[in-house]
């Protein structure tokens, strides 16, 4: 004996594709169709809002990964100037990143032990950081710096924030614009 669906779900060809879209649309919603992605956070800047010469900001984006940090930044234009990238994590001390940019010349990048939020006259410790590393492209023009997890907090670390100053002699630009910093950058 063969049953037939009520009148209301109509043919079982037409029930089973109502049930395996709904089944398809409840997996996408709940993330289980999807492969987890990298928390991340841009921060805009505009074009202009420099305080002297130097590297004008025009966004920067940091992605807090499992095993690395990479925030990308990109200016208007590449030209002689100081990039410091403040990491602060939650309940722990956090780092600067900073790269001393010079279009013909070397350019000297590290890592310094606080971010701008944990407060300090200012002098501070380089963190030895082995694969640490930043790339400039002048024809982007932008700035890649990528960290190892392990040196902040030795890798014990969950959510982030991040700001971004330029300096050449004195302070340039800064981002986020009427912030202290992003909103929080969860670890993925």
């Amino acid at each position: 004996m063969t049953r037939s669906l009520p009148a209301h779900l109509g043919s079982r060809p037409a029930a089973a594709a109502l049930v395996l879209a709904l089944g398809l649309a409840l997996a996408t919603t709940l993330g289980a169709a999807a492969p987890a992605s990298a928390a991340g956070a841009t921060l805009d800047d505009p074009v202009g809002d420099t305080w002297g010469p130097g590297l004008d900001l025009t966004s920067a984006t940091l992605r807090n990964l499992d095993h690395r940090l990479v925030v990308e930044v990109a200016v208007d234009r590449a030209v002689r100037g100081d990039l410091v990238v403040s990491v602060d994590p939650r309940h722990a001390t956090g780092v600067r990143l900073v790269s001393k940019y010079r279009p013909q010349g070397h350019t000297h990048s590290f890592v310094l032990a606080g971010a701008f939020s944990d407060g300090g006259d200012g002098r501070s410790s380089r963190v030895t950081c082995r694969g640490f590393r930043v790339r400039w492209s002048e024809g982007a023009p932008t700035a890649r710096l990528v960290m190892p997890a392990r040196c902040l907090d030795h890798g014990r670390y969950g959510a982030l924030r991040f700001a971004v100053l330029t300096e050449r002699g004195s302070d340039t630009d800064w981002a986020p614009d009427g912030a202290a910093a992003s909103p929080w950058v969860p670890r993925g």
